[in-house]
């Protein structure tokens, strides 16, 4: 059911793995931080170094990557440098020659690795959509992690991974573990967007890569469309406002979207179709016939109500309007 192909949004990022420092002396600390927190592989970044007790902006600062000394000079707090491939070692050092004559060092140290989440609404949508389904009130979204970690050259098994899943600020425990790649969104009440992330890790720890997405929630919709007896749903044209009754009668059929359905004529859907503000209590399917009951010239109002048949789901309601004139019929 689910598969790579099948998602449409895609999100990426990465992080380093290991962040250490190292001082000269007890009290003595260096700082390094890197921006973006999470670069990803190839990606320029900015490496900072900062200290509450040494003068920076007095000391020889010198800077190394990978062991080679890349930037040199008095005050030199700040490296513009570039993450490695993925899975390459990325090894940055600064080394800070007090005023003392004290000599102080700090590095971090990480190997680039990506993540891709990709989201899939269980909503229904007519088969010629060309979007996206959405996510609806209280509906289900399933987020799938495409991590890319590489070591010796070979990617590695997603299946070998750890995944730590978050909504918002909350680790979802149940749901993370080794090879578990795949979440499961569940909207709640009171509606509101969400953040799902998730964090992949090598089993040694050595990589480690992040990735997050804001999941939406919509409210589900309907849409009219004339029922032709011959050529069926005319879905070159949505009914909105008003529409003309030409003949003695007519059908016209709703299509939903953003339900949390298999089908728009299933169980899993109920409608409740009005004219003039009177139940049509026979009719309860996606489509309802109208007929002529007057020669004279006038209107009338149709109106439908859709919602999920779970009673659960109380947000998960739709409802459209449609004024049915005719004009006077001669002979």
């Amino acid at each position: 059911m689910l598969g790579a192909c099948a998602f449409l949004a895609l999100f990426m990022a990465a992080a380093p793995f290991l962040l250490s420092a190292q001082t000269g002396g007890i009290g003595t600390e260096l700082t390094v931080s890197v921006y973006p927190e999470h670069p990803r592989p190839g990606e320029a970044m900015t490496v900072t170094v900062e200290s509450y007790n040494i003068d920076l902006n007095r000391a020889d600062i010198r800077w190394f990557v990978n062991n080679k000394l890349v930037k040199a000079g008095i005050g030199e707090k700040r490296l513009e440098t570039v993450a490695s491939g993925a899975g390459g070692l990325t090894d940055i050092r600064v080394v800070v020659l007090g005023e003392n004559g004290a000599t102080y060092s700090a590095g971090i140290s990480f190997r680039p690795a990506e993540v891709s989440l990709l989201w899939q609404a269980e909503s229904y949508t007519p088969p010629f959509y060309k979007g996206k389904a959405l996510m609806p009130y209280q509906g289900t979204v399933l987020v799938a992690a495409v991590p890319f970690f590489t070591r010796g050259g070979l990617l590695m098994s997603p299946e070998s991974l750890i995944y730590t899943w978050m909504e918002g600020d909350e680790v979802i425990g149940d749901s993370s573990g080794k090879g578990k790649n795949l979440f499961v969104f569940r909207g709640s009440v009171p509606i509101r967007p969400k953040t799902i992330s998730v964090a992949v890790e090598s089993p040694d720890r050595r990589m480690i890569a992040s990735a997050s997405v804001d999941i939406v929630p919509v409210a589900p919709r309907l849409l009219f469309y004339e029922d032709h007896p011959l050529y069926g749903l005319m879905l070159g044209k949505a009914l909105v406002g008003n529409f003309l009754l030409k003949s003695d009668e007519a059908r016209i059929g709703a299509l939903p979207y953003y339900f949390e359905a298999k089908e728009r004529s299933g169980f899993d859907i109920a409608y409740d179709w009005q004219v003039n503000y009177e139940p049509i209590l026979l009719e309860r399917g996606n489509a309802l016939t109208l007929r002529r009951a007057v020669k004279e010239a006038g209107r009338s109002y149709l109106f439908l109500e859709a919602r999920n048949a779970d009673e659960s789901k109380t947000f998960q309601a739709a409802e459209e309007r449609l004024m049915i004139e005719f004009a006077e019929k001669t002979l």
